[in-house]
């Protein structure tokens, strides 16, 4: 079944079993795409079906022409072509090109859109494709003329099944809970592999870099309560804690209590905020208390919590506080924190 749209007849490509004028549209579109261009050089290969009988192909010296009826012809080659190549054509998650290659609008680089995805290229960074919502989100900030610039990674698995991009001037990662984030820290190649931030991009206003990092934390709480007659007595608590922060306000990661004896106990708020670099600081104040029960009011011992967790790192802390009025009360305090993209 066909139909005339806009001038250009649209067709199902099982059509194409129904004879040889339908045989005919894909390498007639393909030779006036050659005919249009006059670069692309002598023809390698000759007009074909793609093997997922979407579309037509054909190789030149100097690039390739994909040719569907939803999208109409379009030229792929160079770096951009190669990369292209690798995902595996239009067989990839990319699909079939919706444009031919182009100068970007700072005339820095190249680009072209797919089906799925897009490809940008630059001398400096190579070509590397970007796709799903972090594409959308690089769109959204205004692609290679945002803060972040242009892409130096194809997409990439990131922690606990996340998935990142990493640009000139940051990063975008995406999480199935929490969808496409942005960070802004500029990063070079770090020993052993992956990235580091080496400063800050951006700027200040509206157009300011959004830094959104997931902290998770374990902690450990052994309590001693000194006994001035008889055994001392001990107890233990575990908790754990998961936020999403922003370089906003700081939120509260976790509030632990913990008892032992009867008459001792240890509260554990910690609050973590974001930085623009990525880290996270952590800030709390711990309070023991120790009395006639557990329940007791009196305030016997404090310690503050201040400590960095380092962005896409894990970082481990112990404390001990102390009953600094009366007595040999004592908590040991163990903490295990994690901060990846969100």
């Amino acid at each position: 079944m066909t139909s005339i749209d806009a001038g250009r007849i649209r067709f199902k490509m099982s059509d194409l079993t129904l004879g040889p004028v339908l045989r005919t549209l894909g390498p007639a579109q393909i030779a006036e795409k050659h005919s249009s261009l006059g670069w692309l050089g002598q023809a390698t290969s000759a007009p074909s079906v793609t093997p997922n009988q979407r579309g037509w192909y054909q190789h030149f010296q100097n690039g390739s022409i994909y040719y569907t009826p939803e999208y109409g012809a379009f030229e792929v080659h160079g770096a951009i072509r190669d990369k292209w190549a690798s995902l595996g054509w239009e067989a990839s998650f990319l699909g079939f090109p919706l444009t031919d290659e182009s100068t970007t609008p700072d005339t820095v680089g190249r680009y072209n859109h797919f089906e799925g995805g897009s490809i940008y290229w630059t001398p400096t960074t190579g070509a590397f494709e970007i796709h799903g919502d972090i594409r959308g989100r690089y769109a959204a900030l205004g692609w290679e003329r945002s803060f972040l610039g242009y892409p130096t990674s194809d997409e990439h698995d990131g922690p606990g099944g996340t998935r990142v991009s990493d640009f000139q001037n940051g990063q975008i990662g995406w999480s199935p809970s929490f969808g496409a984030a942005v960070s802004a820290t500029t990063y070079q190649p770090a020993a052993g592999g992956g990235v580091r931030p080496q400063g800050l991009g951006g700027g200040a206003g509206p157009d300011a870099p959004e830094v959104r990092r997931r902290i998770t934390i374990n902690a450990h709480m052994e309590l001693t309560d000194d006994e001035t007659f008889g055994s001392n007595e001990h107890n233990s608590g575990d908790k754990s804690g998961e936020v999403v922060v922003t370089n906003g306000s700081p939120q509260e990661l976790i509030n632990m209590v913990t008892t032992a004896g009867g008459e001792m106990r240890v509260e554990m708020p910690i609050s973590v905020q974001a930085m623009a670099n990525g880290d996270a600081k952590a800030t709390g104040q711990s309070k023991l208390y120790e009395g006639t029960s557990e329940q007791t009011d009196d305030l016997d011992g404090t310690l503050d919590t201040d400590f960095l967790i380092p962005r896409d790192d894990f970082v481990s802390k112990s404390y001990t506080i102390r009953n600094t009025d009366e007595g040999g009360d004592f908590a040991v305090i163990t903490l295990t924190a994690s901060n990846f993209p969100a």
